[in-house]
């Protein structure tokens, strides 16, 4: 039933791809490399009194390198200011992909908070 809930939220907030931006897929207002699976069962989205909080896990080939280059292409001209390795903020929000794990495979987190 959460799974249900999760990939149906998912759905209705996927946004059409915007053409001035590098990204082919998104989740809500989340672009997603393109050589990225999205791992479904495991992330999760909700809103809390101090704002919203999404978790998205993704697996690839993408290191470092190429996550930090695409989300800086891809976050800077939808309002997004890079801080640090793998981290922005925008208004309230905060944005960091950090590596997982799950079983063997291994992950990158891509979660959203309020600030």
């Amino acid at each position: 039933m959460i799974r249900a809930l999760i990939i149906f939220m998912a759905f209705l907030l996927a946004s059409p791809v915007m053409a001035e931006t590098p990204q082919q897929r998104w989740i809500g207002d989340v672009p997603i490399m393109d050589n990225m699976r999205i791992e479904s069962d495991l992330g999760f989205a909700f809103d809390s009194p101090d704002g919203r909080i999404v978790v998205i896990y993704v697996s690839g080939s993408s290191n470092q390198s190429d996550l930090q280059n695409y989300y800086d292409m891809a976050l800077i001209p939808l309002g997004w200011e890079a801080d640090d390795n793998l981290a922005w903020h925008r208004q309230n929000e905060r944005l960091v992909i950090s590596s997982a794990q799950a079983g063997e495979t291994n992950l990158w987190k891509i979660a959203i908070m309020p600030e």
